[in-house]
């Protein structure tokens, strides 16, 4: 295989699985910045090692391996206090590969309900986790008071965990 067709089969791989790379990497270190940091060091390992990737092994779990070394590389070079410890730490993440199907369903199914959502419920989950806004930031927007928008974040969480629990269980992953 030539030079660039295995850049090319690389970039498509790495691209594909990226996302949920990062969403494992984030679980184990629970810092954004960090994570983009060690994805990076992730994505240039995968690359240097891409030549020992059988395709017979799925991706996303090679490069799982990967990434947990890097973050206990990088936790080593932090030398912050860490809350976990390596064995918890390496308990997560086989956790976090074994489920991962049951995870991106999860994604995909909330993606679905929250698209059920009336556009006032929409809004205000816009507001409060794409632009994370807290509830007194947007109860002034809405010149509300007491515990009316508590009440109708009460009501859509309830609705969004029964429209995906329901579809879960319709698909078969309960």
């Amino acid at each position: 295989m030539e030079n660039k067709d295995i850049q090319e089969r690389f970039v498509r791989l790495f691209g594909q699985f990226q996302p949920d790379l990062r969403r494992y990497i984030y679980s184990l270190c629970h810092n954004m910045g960090d994570t983009e940091d060690i994805l990076q060091e992730t994505s240039l390992a995968l690359w240097r090692k891409f030549d020992q990737y059988q395709s017979d092994q799925p991706f996303l779990n090679w490069s799982f391996r990967f990434a947990y070394f890097e973050v206990m590389k990088f936790r080593e070079k932090q030398k912050k206090k860490h809350y976990l410890c390596e064995t918890t730490l390496k308990i997560l993440a086989e956790e976090h590969a074994e489920h991962i199907d049951i995870l991106k369903a999860q994604r995909r199914v909330l993606e679905q309900c929250v698209a059920k959502l009336s556009e006032r419920e929409k809004e205000l989950i816009a507001l409060r986790y794409g632009q994370k806004l807290t509830i007194t930031k947007i109860n002034e927007m809405f010149s509300e008071t007491g515990k009316k928008i508590y009440r109708a974040f009460e009501r859509i969480r309830y609705k969004l965990y029964e429209c995906v629990d329901l579809t879960l269980t319709e698909e078969g992953w309960k």
